[in-house]
């Protein structure tokens, strides 16, 4: 269970790998925190977040975008996840519920602002250990 942030030339662009996708995914949420600049240990303040959506690659795309979208939305930084549960339905939508730890952005926080997640350059592999790779536009 780990995550790297790696060369991109122009966004943001991070690896996390996990013996389940359930930690990979823990992994990439340190990830995001570590590329915005907060301490992915740790968090002062639980929020709860659930997405759906149809296939594993757009539940992962829609749950980086949920974790931008409450960074925007509630002025936190986040930092790490409490409890993470996926569910991937063959017939049916595909779910993340999280809980995740942030912490407030307070005045002179120099932290770098994340647009949106991207399809560009996705992968969720297995070998050996579960894989994310996403780009993030900044």
């Amino acid at each position: 269970m780990s995550y790297k942030i790696l060369d991109h030339t122009a966004d943001a662009k991070f690896r996390a790998t996990g013996e389940t996708k359930e930690e990979a995914l823990s992994e990439a949420v340190k990830a995001v925190a570590e590329i915005v600049g907060s301490d992915p240990e740790a968090g002062t303040v639980r929020r709860q977040i659930e997405v759906e959506s149809e296939n594993t690659e757009s539940l992962i795309f829609d749950f980086l975008g949920e974790l931008i979208f409450l960074q925007d939305l509630e002025d936190v930084a986040v930092c790490q996840t409490e409890k993470l549960e996926l569910k991937e339905e063959i017939d049916g939508p595909h779910r993340i519920k999280a809980t995740v730890w942030t912490q407030p952005i307070t005045p002179g926080m120099n932290l770098l602002d994340i647009k949106a997640p991207t399809y560009n350059e996705m992968l969720v592999d297995y070998e050996n250990e579960w894989i994310i790779e996403a780009v993030l536009d900044i």
